[in-house]
């Protein structure tokens, strides 16, 4: 646990994203320069009632998956190539020990790729209705929830609604939801070893075969399948 005269420090610093975010453009994408400091990032958002990822997506690195995880929304964040780093480090160190002469390099290590998270994974939207309909949606999908629970949270009709969805990002509310839904079903698929009740409770649907059903009507092949072929590859 960090000590008492540290946490002002962290307020302090949150707030001063608050200030920075505020006057930003959106949307707008940011790179945080590691995790800590993209969940402050996340906090800094919230605390104004900026949308993540809808006004603003962020990205940190390290892929600390428990911070990543935790963060409101979760962070996605690159991947370094930590085994890599730490053999060039102890190789470069050795030859100086060595009696190797060695000048001030730059040595770069790429990363291993970037792990996607929800604080990324929207399609940049300048459309206001669109943003709060998106950002419920995200929210509450596996409640689970219809169309008309999102209508009852913008001021306007659902034909309204449809038209500027499909301008904004090209499908339908409904399509929305199904695809939040359909997502978390993959990354329990993936992620943990819940059985398909669990899963099914987990994202609002009230019995597994329907799940299967909608699952392999949407991703082409029953949930079991799905997590084999995705496990064994």
């Amino acid at each position: 646990m960090a000590p008492a005269a540290q946490v002002p420090d962290v307020a302090k610093q949150v707030g001063k994203l608050e200030q920075w975010v505020a006057q930003l453009p959106k949307p707008i994408g940011i790179f945080a320069c590691y995790d800590i400091r993209g969940q402050q990032l996340l906090d800094a958002c919230r605390n104004l009632g900026v949308a993540v990822p809808e006004e603003v997506a962020v990205i940190g690195v390290d892929d600390d998956d428990l911070l990543c995880q935790l963060a409101f929304p979760p962070l996605s964040s690159v991947q370094p190539n930590a085994r890599l780093t730490g053999y060039t480090a102890t190789a470069l160190l050795d030859a100086m020990m060595n009696g190797a002469a060695r000048e001030a390099v730059e040595v770069r290590i790429p990363p291993l790729g970037v792990t996607p998270r929800q604080s990324t994974d929207i399609l940049a939207v300048s459309d206001a209705i669109v943003v709060q309909a998106l950002r419920f949606i995200r929210e509450h999908a596996c409640d689970p929830i219809a169309v008309t629970d999102v209508l009852a949270r913008v001021p306007v009709s659902r034909r309204v609604l449809e038209k500027r969805f499909e301008k904004s990002v090209g499908y339908s509310p409904h399509a929305e939801i199904v695809a939040v839904r359909m997502n978390r079903v993959k990354e329990l698929l993936l992620e943990t070893d819940m059985s398909l009740e669990m899963i099914a409770a987990r994202t609002g649907f009230e019995h597994p075969e329907y799940l299967t059903v909608m699952f392999k009507r949407e991703v082409g092949e029953p949930p079991g399948r799905f997590r084999k072929h995705a496990l064994s590859g």
